[in-house]
């Protein structure tokens, strides 16, 4: 079992570099490109490097083919699987191909190059034994980029959330200052991207629905549906009712930002109060062991010393 896990480690730690470095590599192709066509286009002509784009398009080629066993059928784009990366902060076209290739290359290629290397290096090993550790490998291939992907989405959301208060007094004081909302909105987006450039590039494409001709509900609606944040889905609705029956809208987002405020505060206060929880396995496993060693230690030493002792 230690042998199989050192070369499960061995084969995952390649084939995720290799994937790394593939995706790394295409994306700063594909930059180098894009700045030589823009040079193209302000000199008015300039001879083409040929060789990136023909590395370019290979590139792409092999990573349509890896992505189109893992990929979703047609309209994903506008199903929950593209949303999951919009809530994770992807926006880029080419990075979901990626990531189901990466998908693909860790749930089938994977595999077959484990069952493989078992059955011409490990031949003692049994097929019901090779066969178990080929399907574990591959369902950890299947849902390493899903853990993966989950975590950059909480970690957005743990950032949206812990910004989202200032945002709304920064939203009263502007309502307050005689601005519309759509206008304040705006303006948020330009001042909070030193302090939260996620939240406030969630807002600006908000403002850019709304000068677009989006309407305004359906632009904040898609505001908290890109984020996935339930704070920002009610302060979303209390905005939409406040617009509706014409109440003050100053006065709503100021109750919103005390009751995000203090939800902040329960927050880490359960953080705070789940320590000495989570301090109970390392002292258990780890300090008092040490201690019972230092402290017991030369007594067990001395009473075999005693009764080793020949009369």
């Amino acid at each position: 079992m230690q042998a199989f896990l050192q070369i499960l480690t061995i084969v995952l730690s390649g084939a995720a570099v290799a994937s790394v470095v593939l995706a790394l590599y295409n994306l700063v192709v594909d930059q180098t490109i894009k700045k030589r066509l823009t040079k193209i286009v302000r000199q008015g002509w300039a001879p083409a490097d040929t060789s990136l784009t023909k590395t370019a398009n290979n590139i792409s080629s092999l990573v349509n083919i890896l992505s189109k066993p893992s990929l979703p059928a047609e309209g994903w784009q506008s199903s929950s699987v593209q949303i999951k990366f919009l809530q994770a902060g992807i926006r880029n076209p080419k990075i979901p191909q990626y990531y189901f290739a990466i998908k693909t290359l860790l749930t089938l290629v994977l595999p077959v190059v484990l069952a493989l290397f078992l059955h011409f290096n490990q031949p003692q090993i049994t097929f019901f034994r090779a066969t178990i550790f080929v399907l574990l490998t591959a369902a950890a291939g299947n849902y390493l980029p899903e853990m993966v992907l989950h975590y950059m989405t909480q970690k957005r959301i743990k950032r949206l959330r812990n910004s989202l208060p200032d945002m709304i007094d920064l939203m009263v004081i502007c309502t307050e200052a005689g601005m519309g909302i759509d206008a304040a909105i705006a303006r948020i987006s330009h001042e909070m991207v030193r302090n939260n450039p996620d939240l406030a590039q969630e807002f600006y494409l908000s403002a850019l629905e709304i000068r677009a001709g989006a309407n305004r509900t359906e632009a904040l609606r898609n505001l908290a549906l890109r984020t996935g944040l339930d704070d920002l889905k009610d302060l979303v609705s209390v905005i939409v009712q406040s617009d509706k029956f014409g109440t003050s809208l100053a006065e709503s987002l100021r109750v919103q930002s005390d009751m995000m405020r203090t939800k902040r505060t329960q927050r880490a206060e359960e953080m705070a109060a789940k320590i000495p929880v989570k301090m109970t396995v390392p002292l258990v496993l780890f300090i008092f062991p040490t201690l019972l060693i230092v402290l017991l230690g030369p007594a067990i030493i001395q009473v075999i010393q005693v009764f080793t002792k020949k009369p």
